[in-house]
């Protein structure tokens, strides 16, 4: 049985969103707990400053993400972080705040717009790594089928099947992606990751019409 002094050594490194939670849900927990959410809370200013913060971090959030939209839409419009941040304005968060925000929002948005385009680099990679994903992938698709499952019939009425599968798409886009640097919401990633995995199989049933299985 948990004493309130455990409680208390527990509750102390949590969030003031976790302790507004005791706070508001009694029921869910006993004497000693709630005891020690009160001390804790206490501690920290009571009730009406526990909540203070929780709204003052509310309406923070609210801003951030305001200018996280803003940044999303400018930037993929084509505006760089210079002109967003020269223009950028908030009663609530500070320059470097914004600044900081800005920056870090738009360093995704350039990398979701050069991970989407397609260039000779990204075809060259996705046939390479296609390529040597359909190879691979087959050997062991074909070794699993003639030394592992018991032969086609086992292996494709088996629900180990869709597992199997997962690994044969993660093993054909690991081997588009590392070629590319780009990921699968690159349209010739995604079609080259497919193409991949289909001649995997079809590789791969090869192998056992020639082999056949093996006890």
């Amino acid at each position: 049985m948990f004493t309130v002094n455990d409680f208390i050594a527990q509750y102390k490194s949590y969030t003031d969103g976790q302790l507004a939670f005791i706070h508001l849900n009694p029921d869910n927990y006993n004497k000693e707990a709630n005891d020690a959410a009160k001390i804790i809370i206490e501690r920290k200013g009571g009730p009406d400053e526990l909540f203070k913060r929780l709204e003052v971090a509310r309406v923070k959030q609210v801003e951030i993400n305001r200018i996280r939209k803003e940044t999303q839409e400018l930037g993929t419009q084509g505006f760089d972080s210079s002109f967003l941040k020269t223009n950028a304005t908030s009663a609530i968060l500070s320059k470097e705040e914004m600044h900081e925000i800005i920056d870090n929002k738009y360093d995704e948005v350039i990398y979701t717009i050069e991970d989407k385009k397609i260039t000779p680099k990204t075809i060259a990679g996705s046939i390479v790594g296609g390529a040597i994903g359909a190879v691979v992938g087959g050997i062991l698709w074909g070794l699993q089928t003639i030394y592992l499952t018991g032969g086609p019939g086992l292996l494709y009425s088996s629900k180990i099947l869709i597992i199997l599968l997962i690994g044969l798409v993660l093993l054909c886009y690991g081997f588009v992606r590392f070629f590319t640097k780009q990921s699968k919401k690159n349209t010739a990633v995604f079609f080259a990751t497919a193409i991949s995995v289909i001649l995997a199989l079809v590789i791969g049933s090869f192998l056992y019409s020639i082999i056949g299985f093996q006890e």
